[in-house]
């Protein structure tokens, strides 16, 4: 029987001490905060595999670690972090949120996913008809 009530309460523990994430909804504020480009894949059609396209669009190393901070006010920030360029890659541009459509200096860009940490933009049609450019950026 002290077997059965030791389980039952070790049961409980462990129902009630894991709490659930707070749903992450896509949104100004929850999308406000300095994030890095961690990756960048290219589709050129549906029927062909991504491939990465990191290093071909980032081929310096001093611009691969550069933040990326947008702010609740509509605005963001390109800040050379790290590895400085010469010149330095520092810029700055404006930002708004419509649904799941991000416009960056008036050019949209749908949002994919963001659970909170990771923003997945994918902008389509950007050499051909049909093909897709995502990048991935992770909060810092």
């Amino acid at each position: 029987m002290k077997k059965i009530i030791y389980s039952a309460i070790i049961t409980a523990f462990f129902v009630t001490a894991c709490k659930k994430d707070p749903e992450c909804t896509t949104s100004t504020s929850t999308l406000s905060a300095a994030y890095k480009i961690t990756s960048v894949r290219y589709q050129m059609t549906p029927a062909l595999a991504e491939s990465d396209y990191f290093n071909l669009l980032f081929p310096d190393p001093c611009d691969r670690d550069n933040l990326y901070t947008f702010k609740e006010n509509g605005s963001y920030t390109i800040t050379d972090a790290g590895t400085i360029c010469s010149p330095s890659g520092d810029d700055s541009g404006t930002w708004s949120l419509t649904g799941t459509t991000m416009t960056v200096d008036g050019d949209p860009v749908a949002i994919e996913s963001f659970d909170c940490k990771t923003l997945v933009l994918v902008n389509t049609d950007t050499q051909v008809a049909g093909d897709k450019l995502k990048l991935i950026l992770t909060k810092q």
